[in-house]
């Protein structure tokens, strides 16, 4: 079911899951773990034997842990996570590379990898490649002699077309009384706060490649970046699993007040997302976060998203039909939750009343 957003007030959380058909997500059909692996200069290059899997296989990607073996501890030069990528070659000789850059950060400290890309299809309406057989992985560090990187913990996953990507939408401020140190970069705390923060904690139901979006309203500097597995803005290095800078200077070339990064997610860990306003002399400012992937996002501790998003979020009570209701009257966005678009009748309140007897939007 495609349910558009609900609108409340400034300091309100909006909420949308969509389907969206202007692309097909790619999500995890099989995972092999692997050896840890050193990459000189020269590059390395493993082969992985895959057998037994009947769906075709449109992606590739690699969770693990990038290091520098060989790495400039005085100076910070080099290797850099950010310089890494990788060519791989299917089972028949389809062979496609990782974009650049495909994961990373811009200093030499340890990186977490959870990263994949597409592009198998091989063109002529082709979903994938057939996957039995032996892969190809050609390893590059991206980095000049004498530095050496390395992968640790390494896990290969292939990556099938799903259905058209499912879009998550919210729209928020920077403004939640949330005060921290954020972090500047992997390696170390900015000094430019304390500032505020918005916290999304959310799972998914389904394994896969995510894109990450966040657009300040107002153009200016801010900073997002996910956690795994667990949160404590007391500890801002600690579990922190990617980030992207909106302040203009990205290495993924997204314009200043744009966060934006892919990401491997899991079904199973809790994932947290950080919208963080960039200095404590920044102007609060709205933004709207999207998350989009082959999955549907579901709020941590709910199950799934209550019927209207009435505050206490998860709980479904009188005060979600109050505002249900108070919406209708009013023709306000809130209560437009079914099609057609900017007609408030019937259709929704049905739609609101199932989503209220099932939990779920």
């Amino acid at each position: 079911m495609t349910t558009r957003a609900t609108r409340r007030n400034l300091a309100a959380l909006t909420l949308a899951t969509t389907a969206c058909a202007a692309g097909a997500g790619i999500r995890v059909i099989a995972s092999f773990p692997a050896s840890d692996i050193d990459i000189p200069s020269t590059g390395a290059v493993v082969t992985l034997p895959v057998s037994g899997l009947s769906e075709l296989a449109s992606g590739f990607g690699i969770t693990g842990r990038w290091t520098g073996v060989v790495r400039d501890t005085g100076g910070g030069i080099a290797p850099w996570s950010l310089d890494y990528g990788v060519t791989v070659t299917a089972p028949g000789g389809v062979t496609r590379s990782s974009p650049s850059p495909w994961f990373g950060d811009v200093t030499i400290a340890d990186f977490p990898v959870a990263d994949a890309f597409d592009g198998f299809g091989g063109g002529g309406g082709l979903d994938g490649v057939n996957p039995n057989g032996t892969w190809t992985i050609a390893h590059d560090s991206g980095n000049p002699s004498p530095w050496v990187a390395g992968l640790r913990e390494v896990t290969y996953h292939l990556l099938a077309t799903s259905e058209p990507d499912v879009t998550f939408e919210y729209t928020e401020n920077t403004q939640q009384g949330n005060a921290w140190n954020r972090p500047f970069f992997i390696e170390g705390v900015s000094g430019l706060g304390p500032v505020d923060y918005h916290l999304l904690a959310f799972t998914v139901d389904t394994s896969g490649l995510y894109s990450f979006e966040s657009v300040l309203a107002s153009g200016g500097d801010h900073w997002t970046c996910l956690y795994e597995g667990d949160f404590d803005d007391t500890q801002p290095l600690t579990n922190l699993h990617e980030y992207d800078l909106g302040n203009g200077f990205s290495p993924f070339d997204t314009p200043r007040g744009t966060s934006r990064f892919d990401q491997l997610l899991f079904e199973g860990t809790t994932y947290y997302w950080v919208t963080s306003q960039w200095s404590a002399f920044a102007a609060f400012s709205d933004f709207t976060n999207t998350i989009t992937g082959p999955g549907t996002v579901i709020i941590a501790g709910q199950g799934c998203n209550d019927a209207d998003n009435a505050q206490p979020f998860g709980v479904l009570d009188l005060a979600d039909v109050q505002g249900f209701i108070g919406a209708f009257v009013g023709q306000q966005p809130a209560a437009d939750i079914a099609d057609p678009a900017g007609v408030w009748d019937l259709a929704d309140v049905q739609a609101f009343i199932g989503a209220f007897n099932a939990g779920c939007p």
